[in-house]
Formats: structure tokens, sequence, C-alpha cells
């Protein structure tokens, strides 16, 4: 490749922020997860007694000023205090199943007769919910918090790591001095907008047909599609830049055997897939990933303790 950095910015020189190196998992977090979890593992009765607040009053009403309003279902939750609901919320507190009560919604006055009341019982946080989660050797509370961060720390980690390298990423996209090949460039952006055009019309999508419900040519189509390129021509010099300095390369027999090995996968012919396909794009790809590896590595030394 003709087009490469001739000064890599060095991001070591950069000062990492300390909300980039954050991971940790907040009990905050857990505690709301178990909430929800409680909340999926409660249970409602349908109740015969007086009403109380939390629960789900079901109303039909029996006599209103409006016409309209009569033999209308309605929905109280005593406690809420939802807008236009407060009075009749206050009034419905203590009736039982088949009393009817007076009460205003929205300024309007109304006969409501309790048709059903269903009240909800919460599960607490404990080790009952603990148990009933049926994780395998999840049997309290904090089993689950010990479980939580066995599945999540991890990934956390990583994400952090993932947001530093890409931060030391952009600084040397900007820092670094380039010596780029312009006809290289532009063929590198052809390439892809090519396959990508290709591509999305064997989907089904025309790309000639603009969001704007504009319709061009299939050259204006092309030409879009490589400027959209373009911004990934610099991050590819970079990725190259550091994997082939780890001494990772990609040749075109590795190129070919990973089209052998996809088109295996896929049940396809090789010779097709091959069509479909660009080694630069193979390269990035791979590329990109070992990029990410070297530099999360060093940015572990960055994440909060």
């Amino acid at each position: 490749m003709n087009s490469k950095i001739v000064a890599c910015y060095d991001y070591s020189k950069l000062e990492v922020q300390e909300e980039l190196g954050r991971w940790h998992i907040p009990d905050s977090e857990i505690e709301a997860e178990l909430e929800a979890l409680a909340k999926d593992h409660s249970r409602e009765e349908e109740i015969t007694g007086e009403t109380k607040n939390g629960d789900c009053v079901r109303c039909i009403c029996v006599k209103a000023e409006e016409e309209s309003w009569k033999n209308r279902t309605v929905l109280l939750y005593p406690g809420r205090r939802l807008p236009g609901a407060e009075g009749a919320e206050e009034a419905v507190l203590g009736k039982k199943q088949g009393e009817e009560f007076v009460c205003q919604i929205k300024d309007k006055e109304l006969t409501l007769k309790i048709v059903q009341a269903v009240r909800s019982h919460m599960m607490k946080i404990d080790d009952e919910l603990a148990v009933k989660l049926g994780i395998p050797e999840v049997h309290t509370v904090e089993d689950y918090y010990r479980w939580y961060h066995e599945q999540h720390d991890k990934e956390r980690k990583e994400k952090a790591c993932i947001g530093i390298a890409r931060y030391w990423l952009e600084e040397i996209s900007k820092r670094s001095e380039f010596d780029i090949d312009e006809a290289e460039k532009k063929s590198w952006c052809d390439t892809r907008a090519r396959l990508m055009y290709d591509g999305m019309m064997a989907a089904g999508y025309d790309m000639k047909k603009t969001q704007e419900g504009e319709v061009i040519t299939e050259e204006e189509a092309l030409e879009r599609a490589a400027e959209e390129q373009e911004r990934y021509f610099i991050p590819y010099i970079i990725y190259s830049y550091f994997s082939e300095n780890d001494g990772f390369t990609l040749t075109e027999e590795d190129f070919a055997a990973e089209i052998e090995r996809m088109a295996e996968e896929r049940g396809e012919k090789a010779e097709d897939l091959m069509k479909q396909a660009d080694i630069t794009m193979f390269r990035e790809r791979a590329y990109q990933e070992h990029t990410f590896h070297l530099l999360m590595a060093d940015a572990e030394k960055y994440l909060e303790v």
C-alpha cells in the first residue's frame, strides 16, 4: 500500500480522562434489577373488602350529568393522584365491591359502582426472591450480587477499554502525519462503493433511489457511495500500521482461505463469494480487531481499580 503514516502520533502522551476508565457496576444498578425482578414475581388477588392505596379499582358509571358517561368503565388507582382523578381516588378509599359512591373526574360529577378491585402483593427483595430466580448457585441476595458481577464485570471492563482505544484512535487520526496516494485512495473507495452497490441491489435495495425520494443514475449512486467510504480510509491506514508493526499481516493466501471457509459454511461457491468480496475489506476487519486488541491491552492500566 502506497498510502501510509509518515509520523504516528504517540497516544501515550494523551491524558486519559477519569470517566473513560470507569467500569465498576454501582450497587444502585443491581438494586434496580432486583426491584424489577421482584415486580415480575409479584402476584395479584381480587379483593372484596375495603379498597386501599395501591389497589386497581374497576368501576362502572351508573349516573352522570352527561349521558355519554353512563355505563362507561372507569379505572381508578388510589394513591397515584392522576391528574383529574385525585378526588375520585380519595372517594373510592374504604369502599367495597358492589358499593356506589359519588365523585368528580375532570370537573364532572359521577356516581360510580365498584365492579372489581385488585390488589398487588409485591415480592420483597430477600433470599426467597433469590431462590425463585432459579439461577444456579444463587440462594441469597448476596449470591445474586456476586453472580451479577460475574456476568457483567468483564464486559464492562472491555467496554471501558474500547472507549479509551477509540479515543486514542480518534486523536491519532487527527494528530498524525499521513502520506496519501490520492489515486490509490480513489481506487480503494471506488472498489468498496461498487461492492456495496452490487450487494445492496442484490438484497433488493435500489441505491439509485435516495431517502429524499430523488432518482439518480447508477454513476451518481456509485459516486455517493465512494464519498461515504472516504471516512474509512484513514482508519484503514492506522489499523494496517499497528497490525503490521506488530507482525500481523494478511496475505492473498489468507484471503483465499477465508473465502473458502465462508463458502463452505454458507454452502456457496468460493468463486461466487470472491466476486462479492475485496481483500481490503477483509484486511480492514482483521486489522481493526488486532489494533483494538493491542490498544485495549494498553488501556487496562487506565481503568479504575
